[in-house]
């Protein structure tokens, strides 16, 4: 069995690179889900993102495989333990949509943001319980300032209400966001990137297809009224193919040459970007505290991901 060894070459600045470039994907996500969201409903936005996602990864293996000799990449999904992709793919994208979904739905959005930004706290726990790395003080105090940072975008959005539920969904969400860079990392022994992005959104795919039936079999005239609008296509696209296909395949080669401490505190990010997106595009307002916490959240991620270059 011949194991992809990534190990003998990390690249942490490239890995570093490619974590700052998903998660700024991500943050522009947040713009495009919240207009598809006014057309179909959660379960089906994620199912049919997923499924696009894996129909591309299909075609993009399809093409490389006609290649021949003239392969760009190996995939492969034979002869290799399957159990670490099993444990990736059931972590993410099946246990954390589910579980930040509907952990949104019963709190309110700024104490869903503040409890998501905990991801780097949990990733630093990863870290030193999973991967034995060696955690410096300093990192543990920018992960704690850029929480503080997130608070400070969200808390004047909304009060901050919570339920046990919610709440109990939430920690599951940062738990396996968190675990996730330590799977992938596991089954990068075995896997490239791009076998592992296929395997999760072959998963996920199916998982969220069930939901998303239900939804459609209750009320089939809203997805067929969103398919008729060309701004479907466009946002559902770059769901799609860029923040599914591009932006995991980005993260799972990370996986390998950064720790899970640095990649989990580059993610909040992600609130900067979104708050960004949504001033520019969607003309919402920005305030003082959005401003100072989006500050404290780049100082932060700065800081506590140079000093474990």
């Amino acid at each position: 069995m011949n194991m992809i060894n990534n190990e003998s070459a990390r690249k942490p600045k490239l890995g570093l690179l490619a974590v700052i470039i998903g998660d700024t994907i991500f943050g522009f996500s947040f713009l495009f889900s919240k207009l598809l969201l006014g057309m179909v409903t959660p379960s089906e936005m994620i199912a049919i993102r997923f499924i696009i996602a894996f129909i591309v990864l299909n075609i993009i293996v399809l093409v490389n495989k006609l290649l021949g000799d003239k392969a760009l990449f190996t995939f492969s999904l034979k002869d290799k333990p399957i159990k670490p992709l099993l444990k990736l793919a059931i972590c993410q994208p099946c246990i954390y949509f589910i579980a930040e979904s509907y952990g949104i739905k019963f709190t309110s959005s700024s104490f869903a943001g503040i409890i998501i930004a905990l991801v780097p706290i949990a990733g630093i726990l990863a870290d030193v319980i999973f991967v034995k790395a060696k955690i410096l003080k300093i990192q543990i105090f920018c992960a704690l300032l850029s929480v503080a940072g997130v608070a400070l975008t969200t808390i004047g959005a909304s009060g901050l209400k919570s339920s046990t539920i919610g709440l109990a969904l939430l920690i599951v969400a940062v738990i396996s966001g968190s675990m996730f860079y330590v799977f992938s990392h596991d089954a990068g022994k075995y896997y490239n990137p791009l076998e592992r992005t296929y395997a999760m959104f072959m998963i996920g795919s199916i998982v969220y297809s069930i939901p998303a039936a239900f939804d459609i079999i209750r009320e089939p005239s809203a997805v067929m009224n969103a398919f008729k609008n060309p701004v479907f296509y466009g946002c559902m696209a770059y769901l799609a193919v860029i923040s599914s296909v591009v932006a995991f395949m980005l993260l799972n080669f990370a996986s390998n040459h950064v720790t899970v401490t640095s990649a989990t505190l580059v993610a909040n990010l992600t609130t900067v970007i979104s708050i960004f997106a949504g001033v520019v595009f969607l003309h919402e307002s920005l305030t003082v505290l959005q401003i100072v916490g989006a500050v404290i959240i780049i100082g932060s991620v700065t800081i506590g991901t140079l000093k474990n270059q």
